[in-house]
């Protein structure tokens, strides 16, 4: 990172809110460790075989770790993708590789860690230039390797951001889900990046936490220096670095103020939400940790509508055996008690990647193998998820979610397995299973997928972007991400009317937003999942409506 020069005071930098709140402290620059700039020095020629056995030290401890990702991907998901971390071994072992490598020392005269980065990148760029799909997935494997080498020259055995100061504002340029499992609400007070719009996971789970946030800053990287100072408007989109003292005063009076109003929303939280026209709407929340669950129980949620368990999996550089996965849920849902819980079995895909799981890159990953589209390609990795949540069933309230379905004969296979492993596992009673709605075409065959579903779940996050024709994390489209639409209420619209007598829970960002609610209950929406700090508010808003007053949906009028 280039870091700025400046000392100019109240530097305002304007971008989209895409997590609402106000939060100051200093600034944590974060930076992935293959663009992050290393610390490069001469070494003697006396020093080159001892920089080198620091390589063959590295080369020697990644070998392990890809060894045993193999053996434990092989005997619990896939012989093919084991074969992918050993194709790797095999690149690692490769003469003419340490022989660059070596050559590369003795030429330069530079420490391990620039050589690896030097010769990897060149390795890797040779790849790349080929322009052939094969090529490219080797480019990838180089660039993987990359990390892993510089990760264990430096000794680095935890995420950076495991790591970060007590009352940071984290900057970075892009966060992605395998980066935002490791913030942590008691660290960061604010994010700011220079990409990810409102939609984008980095949005998603920083409102879940309850951390403002700021994205889409143009040229953010350089100018913000490590532990500057900085004010962070979450809902107005602003940043300010290097505030003065009468700009931080005047701050810290809308934060007061903000803090207020939070209060006395909260001071009802455990109350119903229910109309003025006495209709009850379910408040409840979406939770990835043990952390979100408690904040929602803390802020009177009625239960937890989605549980993203993507956090067992993102977080471990293994795939968790069935006991790991059953004890970190079980730990995760304990704060629960007999409150209902909805868990969704594992949606990975498009922009979550697996650490140990290399798949095949796919040119379009967001119309690709996610969801139950992957999991049915992986039947262990399925079965493993379903044996896990049957016996979670027996100790909790519990309704398992089946994201991503577009036929109904994923639904089909999905209570097969899951009828299957109830009888191996002597279990007469099954916990209710639903589909996620979130596509155009699963909303237009509500009915037929609602015969193969106990309930509905709508997901207006990817609804929006496969409604829209704009993708979550891709900055240039941001302004077509609008899941308040008229075609995306009007999808809404089509499933309330062809769900029948089915249960329907709205679980994405639209539920959360105070404007909506007018709209969705009038189409008949009477259960919500939302972000956990939004729990008090949602039901404030809730009973200050009268439904009865609210009788028409936008209808769309083009523009053009």
């Amino acid at each position: 990172m280039t870091t700025s020069t400046s000392q100019e005071k109240n530097v305002l930098l304007q971008g989209i809110g895409i997590s609402p709140g106000l939060a100051l402290g200093r600034a944590f620059v974060y930076q992935d460790i293959l663009h992050r700039d290393h610390e490069y020095y001469y070494i003697d020629r006396s020093d080159v075989d001892e920089e080198y056995r620091r390589i063959e030290r590295s080369v020697a401890e990644v070998k392990d770790e890809l060894t045993a990702a193999a053996e434990r991907i092989e005997r619990d998901l896939d012989r093919d993708l084991a074969d992918i971390f050993r194709s790797q071994i095999t690149m690692l072992d490769d003469p003419t590789l340490t022989e660059e490598l070596r050559a590369e020392l003795e030429q330069e005269l530079a420490n391990a860690e620039h050589v690896v980065k030097r010769v990897f990148r060149r390795w890797e760029r040779r790849f790349r230039e080929k322009e052939r799909q094969h090529m490219v997935h080797i480019a990838d494997d180089v660039a993987d390797l990359s990390g892993r080498l510089l990760k264990a020259l430096m000794g680095v055995q935890a995420h950076l951001l495991e790591h970060v100061p007590e009352g940071s504002i984290l900057v970075a340029r892009r966060l992605l889900p395998s980066d935002t499992v490791f913030l942590s609400r008691r660290s960061t007070r604010a994010v700011v990046v220079e990409q990810g719009g409102p939609g984008s996971h980095a949005a998603l789970l920083t409102r879940e936490m309850g951390i403002p946030a700021v994205g889409q800053i143009a040229h953010l990287w350089g100018m913000i220096d490590p532990e500057d100072f900085m004010l962070v408007d979450g809902t107005d989109g602003k940043v300010v670095v290097r505030p003065d003292e009468e700009m931080q005063a005047t701050f810290r009076e809308r934060l007061v103020a903000f803090h207020r109003m939070l209060a006395k929303a909260g001071e009802r939280r455990h109350w119903p939400a229910v109309t003025k026209d006495k209709i009850p709407v379910e408040v409840l929340a979406n939770i990835g940790c043990r952390d979100d669950l408690e904040l929602a129980m803390e802020n009177g949620a009625d239960g937890i509508g989605l549980y993203r368990i993507e956090n067992a999996y993102l977080a471990r550089k293994m795939l968790p055996s069935e006991a790991e996965l059953f004890d970190e849920l079980a730990y995760t849902l304990a704060p629960a008690g007999n409150k209902p819980i909805t868990i969704r079995l594992l949606d990975v895909g498009g922009d979550k990647a697996l650490p140990f799981l290399s798949l095949p890159e796919e040119t379009n990953p967001f119309l690709g193998r996610r969801g139950i589209r992957l999991l049915m390609d992986y039947p262990d990795l399925l079965g493993v998820q379903l044996r896990t949540f049957l016996r979670l069933a027996q100790e909790f309230d519990l309704r398992i979610l089946v994201p991503m379905v577009t036929l109904t004969d994923e639904m089909e296979h999905v209570r097969t397995v899951l009828d299957e492993a109830a009888q191996d596992m002597h279990i007469t009673s099954r916990p209710p299973l639903g589909a996620v709605i979130e596509t155009p075409a699963a909303a237009l065959c509500t009915a037929d997928i609602g015969r193969h579903a106990d309930f509905i779940s709508i997901g207006t996050n990817d609804l929006t972007q496969y409604t829209m024709a704009a993708g979550r994390e891709n900055p240039m489209v941001s302004q077509y991400f609008m899941d308040a639409h008229p075609a995306v209420i009007q999808l809404v619209e089509i499933i309330m009317k062809y769900v029948g007598d089915k249960p329907v829970c709205l679980c994405g960002e639209l539920a959360g937003k105070e404007e909506a609610l007018g709209d969705l209950l009038t189409l008949g929406i009477r259960s919500l999942s939302v972000a956990p700090p939004r729990v008090p508010l949602i039901k404030s808003a809730l009973r200050s409506m009268r439904v009865g007053t609210h009788t028409s949906t936008p209808q769309y009028t083009s523009s053009t």
